[in-house]
């Protein structure tokens, strides 16, 4: 036994030792295989960086503008100032060197890491790759070239390109040989680093005499560049040590776990056979005994077990397990002797029936099937019985009855989720659905039609931000509770996500009885709402849409509704309106506006003109306002008021906000010397953050004097968030612009404007001027005006002066500056220019 014993462990000794090399030779393969996958990583990496590269050349090259201002003429103003070939090349691709080589070969323009500079590509990188590219640039000039450098001991990036006219039939190409554009990636120590890191290799880097002293694994590659060769090292991943130091030490445990658990299997063996004799006469004689345990227990294993229980051929309860009055609270004596039937019960069939089929001797089962507590509560259970013969030979039914009831209520749960709101108990979209198909199909008739009805809640955004969303949640409970006792039983009413409502009016008798309905909803939903100590309120906007006049499926109701209540809150909120079929049109356009406005917004389809301000006192002109106007390509010149409202609801009135006012600082800086602009500012932009900044990078960027420009605001602008209103005019102040209240006496027109917010002047509406000097009345509201704005120490200037007589009235009433036809139209900006020299004369 003991040579056995040894030469087994002999055996598995070698077997581990086999294992333990094998794991050492598998670990250097990982080991390999990782860094040759890491190389070509690597050099993937470089291949993407430069063809990325190359196809900026290329989109810079090939480029009408660029044939233009860096070719026919060098054009530093475009290039530099306007950023087309500039600092924002450094900012945004890190590229550190722009050059653009004559076609003599001469540097006529450099920007070197984002500021522009005199020197030579010899110069800067001490290389002069010249040749090489005016070779390869032969071969294909359509196409960009490329090449790897050593610059100061560091990798870069070259590519060029000849500069065309590309695609711009626009630009007329001029004979001679090309110029050369050409940008650097200088691929620098940081710049590597995160490079590598992108692709999951860590510390890259140049490989030093330093770095080679490392005490980890690396890994290198060698780069042949142009005019030197340098190699890349990293950090190897060395999955393969991982490996050792997991796999090892676990293979010498389960090798010396193993010997163990052989030598004392092998010992135990001895002594069962010993005790093997001496137990065969104990279980021969116990054999018998657990015969008829054994085919008991073996049934019950077999079945899913909760509660075991035994019955007789009447099926009255013989045995109940100690787990029935655990799991039903009744007493085990309190059932014994009566039929299972009278405590259990199954809708399916009679549970007695199912018990006594005949022919049935395998297990059986039964769900949910219902009996009662002892305390009276209504539970369920999965039945399984299986007939049984007794050793006196009768019939008998034994088996398990497992509680269900979580499961039963958790099923009735998610199917009442399913078809219902959460939150308020109303009916979900798959319930109102299903409601509308179903009364969609018994026809509803134009006596008789179906109203669908779209309802939004107005201002609720606001109660979510200021009480925050347990209030919220409120007052949707509230409403859903108001909105179901303005109905009758026959309606419905859904909850469509959000703040939106669905309600469905089958069978209405007139046309009126909706209007009725719209007026009761809309005077429940205004009432006061009082939450957490708060008086809330808010109001509704509703669109209605009848079936079968507009349409007979449930997809085109609620879109005709949907397309309803967006009229309805674009008509000022807290109404109904039902749908026609205009209304549909009238999105289809409003969208086409929309992707207009955005295209025009790319393709410069946008000018500015210039109205001059006279100043009473100096008798010049010594201001301009900046007026936009959109030449649209279909519909001719637009004015603002037929595009700012769209661009003010989309989000786009911010780009077009920021192109008119680094259009006109550009201008006042370059053409209008000495003279002030005003730039008209959306009181839409003073919901959002970041117009201070966006104002402080206009003059910055035209550096013009913050003193020239002044900003024109509607009353509007502080109604939103007076403080938040503040604040950012506090911050325009800050910067040395103007501010003016544009458009004065046709708002709220209240003094505590003029005394609480920083504003520098009145521009006084035109419909007021206009009246002057014939109606006294007129009169009387502008001088009165005036008086005001002096008396807060404002200027005041007066829109829409047409006439000798207006602006002598003004002159008596001591106006500061006045603006209209009279003094000049609106004008672009050459013409502008003309006109005020000959004012000047």
């Amino acid at each position: 036994m003991k040579r056995s014993l040894l030469f087994m462990l002999s055996l598995l000794g070698l077997f581990f030792l086999i294992a333990i090399l094998a794991l050492l030779r598998i670990a250097c393969d990982i080991n390999n295989r990782a860094d040759e996958q890491s190389k070509t990583l690597l050099q993937k990496a470089l291949q993407n960086q430069q063809t990325t590269l190359k196809g900026h050349a290329r989109d810079y090259a090939a480029w009408g503008e660029s044939y233009t201002h860096l070719h026919k003429t060098l054009d530093t103003d475009w290039a530099w100032q306007k950023q087309n070939l500039g600092a924002s090349l450094f900012d945004d691709f890190n590229y550190e060197g722009i050059f653009v080589i004559g076609p003599q070969g001469d540097t006529r323009y450099s920007v070197i890491e984002g500021k522009r500079a005199n020197l030579t590509l010899a110069q800067w990188s001490g290389n002069q790759p010249l040749a090489a590219l005016n070779a390869a640039l032969a071969k294909n000039p359509q196409e960009p070239v490329s090449l790897a450098l050593s610059i100061n001991g560091q990798p870069a990036l070259l590519a060029a390109a000849w500069i065309t006219t590309g695609d711009d039939e626009d630009v007329q190409p001029v004979p001679g040989p090309p110029s050369m554009l050409m940008f650097i990636d200088q691929l620098g120590p940081q710049e590597l680093r995160e490079l590598g890191e992108e692709y999951g290799i860590r510390d890259l880097h140049v490989q030093t005499a330093a770095s080679r002293q490392a005490d980890y694994r690396q890994v290198a590659l060698p780069l042949a560049l142009h005019n030197a060769s340098v190699v890349l090292e990293w950090r190897s991943e060395n999955p393969g040590r991982s490996l050792l130091l997991v796999m090892l030490p676990l293979m010498v445990f389960i090798s010396l776990l193993t010997a163990l658990l052989a030598a004392w299997l092998m010992r135990s063996a001895l002594n069962k056979a010993r005790l093997n004799d001496e137990n065969h006469f104990l279980l021969e004689q116990s054999r018998q005994a657990l015969a008829a345990s054994e085919r008991r227990f073996r049934d019950v294993v077999e079945a899913t077990t909760d509660w075991i229980w035994e019955t007789d051929d009447q099926l009255r309860f013989t045995w109940l397990s100690e787990r029935f009055p655990v799991i039903t609270g009744h007493r085990i004596d309190a059932w014994l002797g009566r039929p299972i039937t009278q405590f259990i019960e199954c809708e399916q069939i009679a549970l007695g029936d199912w018990l006594l089929q005949p022919g049935q001797t395998a297990h059986r089962g039964l769900t949910h099937c219902r009996y009662f507590s002892a305390q009276g509560h209504q539970r369920y259970c999965n039945l399984v019985a299986k007939p049984t013969t007794t050793p006196e030979g009768a019939l008998s039914y034994r088996g398990t009855a497992t509680d269900v009831t979580l499961e039963v209520e958790a099923q009735e749960r998610v199917q009442y989720l399913s078809h219902h709101d959460e939150l308020t108990g109303l009916p979900n979209r798959v319930r109102m659905k299903e409601f509308l198909e179903g009364k969609l199909r018994s026809m509803p008739t134009r006596e008789h039609p179906l109203a669908m009805i779209s309802l939004d809640l107005d201002k609720f955004k606001p109660v979510n931000d200021l009480f925050g969303h347990g209030a919220g949640d409120e007052v949707l409970h509230q409403i859903s509770e108001r909105l179901r006792a303005c109905l009758r039983d026959v309606d419905l009413v859904a909850r469509q996500g959000g703040d939106e409502f669905i309600l469905i009016i089958p069978d209405i008798e007139q046309k009126q009885d909706i209007v009725h309905l719209c007026e009761r909803i809309v005077r429940e939903i205004r009432r006061p709402l009082y939450i957490q100590d708060h008086e809330i309120f808010i109001g509704a906007s509703m669109g209605i849409a009848l079936a079968p006049q507009d349409a007979v499926n449930a997809t085109d109701l609620l879109r005709y509704s949907d397309i309803a209540l967006y009229k309805a809150k674009s008509a000022g909120r807290n109404g109904w309106v039902f749908y026609s079929a205009d209304m549909e049109e009238q999105i289809v356009q409003r969208r086409e506006m929309e992707k207009s406005l955005r295209e025009a917004l790319k393709e410069e389809q946008f000018r500015l003109v210039y109205q001059p301000r006279y100043d009473m006192k100096a008798g010049r002109v010594v201001a301009v306002e900046a007026l936009l106007r959109w030449h649209h390509p279909a519909h001719g010149l637009l004015m603002p008021d037929q595009f700012i409202p769209l661009a003010e609801e989309t989000g786009l009135i911010i780009p077009l906000s920021d192109w008119v006012l680094n259009t006109a600082c550009h201008d006042a800086q370059n053409e209008l010397p000495g003279m002030a602009v005003s730039v008209n500012i959306s009181a839409v932009e003073f919901q959002t953050s970041g117009l201070v900044a966006r104002v402080r990078e206009a003059l910055h960027t035209s550096k013009l004097d913050p003193a020239r420009l002044a900003l024109e605001v509607t009353e509007n602008a502080t109604l939103w968030n007076p403080q938040s209103s503040l604040e950012i005019m506090n911050g325009l102040k800050a910067l040395g612009v103007r501010l003016l209240i544009d458009d004065f006496g046709t708002g709220y027109s209240s003094l505590s404007y003029l005394r609480n917010f920083p504003f520098d002047g009145i521009k006084l509406d035109k419909s007021f001027v206009a009246g002057m000097p014939h109606s006294e009345n007129a009169n009387n509201i502008v001088e009165n005006i005036i008086g005001l704005g002096k008396a807060f120490s404002l200027s005041i200037t007066a829109e829409g002066v047409e006439t000798p007589e207006q602006l002598e009235q003004l002159k008596m009433f001591q106006c500061d500056e006045s603006q209209g036809y009279l003094i000049s139209r609106p004008m672009p900006l050459a013409d502008l220019k003309g006109q005020i020299e000959k004012m000047g004369e």
